[in-house]
């Protein structure tokens, strides 16, 4: 694949934004909706490409700026599709009903949704800032409020610890997620990895 192809591989992402995206997908679909990833992991190649293009192409800004959270392989461009006059096409509506109800899925699940950005709001966009690309695991110092409000959602789900939910993460969410943990007997680390994810989100 040339550095400026677009790619739509969920395999491209780091392993936890996959989890949370195929977990995503799970809900959207059985809603009844048909998803299209638009795109996932972009390079850096391909970010300055489209920045170059002039940001516009028939009207349309294809991209505002040169750093994406795409190169960072936590992020992912998602719309419905729908036949229409016998075609699947592509629906790039912020107020479509399929496109709320994608926006609020993505945001239960630790996504950021550019749908709700004060200036420039991108629909398609979900992604999660402000985490390691290379990293595997939430933690302390890996984190953002929409992951941690998502994980402490989580938490009181599966162990019923009474966490607010407030995007906060502090020793009350440390001592949580072991608490989790404890019943695998997995390392009290205080991190949600891969696997201690998977559990919580399953």
């Amino acid at each position: 694949m040339n550095n400026t192809d677009q790619c739509r591989a969920i395999e491209e992402l780091n392993p936890l934004c996959q989890i949370l995206l195929n977990k995503a997908l799970r809900d959207i679909k059985a809603s009844g909706i048909n998803p299209l990833i638009v795109e996932t992991y972009r390079s850096q190649v391909r970010q300055n490409y489209l920045y170059s293009l002039g940001r516009t192409v028939k009207g349309t800004k294809v991209t505002w700026t040169q750093v994406s959270i795409h190169t960072k392989r936590n992020a992912i461009d998602l719309v419905p599709q729908r036949k229409i006059d016998g075609k699947m096409t592509a629906i790039w509506n912020a107020q479509d009903k399929e496109t709320k109800k994608i926006i609020a899925i993505m945001i239960g699940y630790g996504f950021e949704a550019g749908a709700n950005w004060s200036t420039s709001p991108d629909s398609p966009h979900f992604q999660i800032k402000g985490v390691s690309a290379t990293s595997k695991s939430f933690g302390s110092t890996n984190t953002n409020v929409y992951i941690t409000k998502m994980i402490q959602n989580a938490l009181n789900d599966k162990i019923k610890v009474g966490l607010i939910d407030d995007g906060k993460w502090g020793s009350n969410t440390t001592k949580a997620v072991n608490i989790f943990r404890s019943q695998f007997k997995w390392k009290e680390d205080g991190k949600v990895g891969v696997e201690t994810l998977k559990k919580l989100l399953g």
